[in-house]
């Protein structure tokens, strides 16, 4: 289950400039929209007009999705698509403990974004608060963060 169904997506990205690469990912595109769901379920959430802290089910007939959430799943799971890793999971080349190469050093206390620009602003500007974790810190560059 997601935010946005396929349907819903591909429509959106016939509109959005960059998007190429959906078009392309076939029978993947569910997957990435149910990753993207699940990965702002974990870590944003909202407050409802009593201060009471909630997340939206997709399946609920209690709360309609907002199309400004079904936009930033959409736009979570291009992120995903273009990434072409789990951004939960660390790199391969520090978890091997690869310090550096070809000029280009590692640091195995490096964390990457987990949302996706975009979606961050997204949500954030629809009342979402985002977990730590979420991203690099304040700036949202999606290139990660170093822990110190």
């Amino acid at each position: 289950m997601s935010y946005a169904d396929v349907t819903w997506a591909d429509e959106y990205f016939a509109m959005r400039a960059f998007a190429g690469a959906w078009s392309t990912a076939g029978d993947d595109k569910q997957k990435y929209l149910s990753t993207a769901t699940q990965q702002i379920k974990d870590f944003c959430f909202f407050s409802d007009e009593q201060n009471g802290m909630f997340i939206y089910e997709e399946d609920s007939a209690a709360r309609e999705i907002p199309a400004w959430l079904k936009r930033a799943t959409a736009e979570q799971a291009l992120h995903l698509l273009n990434l072409a890793k789990d951004p939960t999971q660390n790199d391969k080349k520090t978890t091997l403990g690869v310090s550096s190469t070809e000029g280009t050093v590692f640091d195995k206390k490096f964390a990457a974004d987990i949302l996706c620009a975009t979606c961050c602003r997204i949500l954030e500007n629809n009342g979402g608060v985002l977990l730590a974790g979420a991203t690099a810190g304040s700036k949202r560059l999606s290139v990660g963060r170093v822990s110190k």
